[in-house]
């Protein structure tokens, strides 16, 4: 494959496997071995496709509600940068786009970090699949669920008071 396509497959390979942790994964290019990820914690796989120096830069989340529990990580204050941010949103095991969603932890962070850079975050939404509606889009990769506003202001509280924690 070309370029463009290579960078299609990568960039879906990387949304399947941050939700699978617990499968191995090989990736060849040309006979040549891009990726052999071992079975591993989240945490674990997320360094090892992106950088290792993100092990320091992220910073776990977790928020169980009657609605939706949320976890995985964000990045620290000082992860952020111009453009490039790795952010990923997952709902119920499959990757989503989420404007919406984005802004709120954009949001959280304003103030704290430089006015259009952006932070790293990998957010696992675990929800009732009859309260979304995966057929937004042909890709699938929009979602629109029950109770936006009010999942909005967990992600963003939840935001807020991890990066709380770690400022304190």
């Amino acid at each position: 494959p070309n370029s463009t396509e290579l960078n299609n497959i990568l960039t879906e390979f990387e949304r399947i496997v941050l939700v699978h942790p617990d499968v191995a994964f090989s990736l060849y290019h040309n006979d040549s071995e891009i990726f052999n990820l071992p079975i591993a914690p989240l945490r674990q796989r997320i360094i090892s496709v992106f950088e290792k120096k993100l092990n320091e830069q992220l910073l776990s989340v977790k928020v169980d509600t009657a609605i939706v529990n949320i976890s995985g990580f964000i990045g620290k204050p000082e992860a952020s940068r111009k453009r490039g941010a790795h952010q990923y949103f997952f709902v119920n095991g499959r990757y989503m786009r989420h404007p919406y969603f984005h802004k709120a932890v954009a949001d959280a962070y304003e103030g704290i970090i430089p006015t259009g850079e952006q932070v790293p975050y990998f957010l696992y939404f675990e929800t009732d699949p009859n309260k979304i509606d995966v057929n937004i889009h042909p890709a699938k990769t929009e979602i629109k669920f029950e109770n936006e506003p009010f999942i909005w202001q967990i992600i963003a509280a939840t935001v807020k008071e991890t990066l709380g924690k770690f400022n304190a």
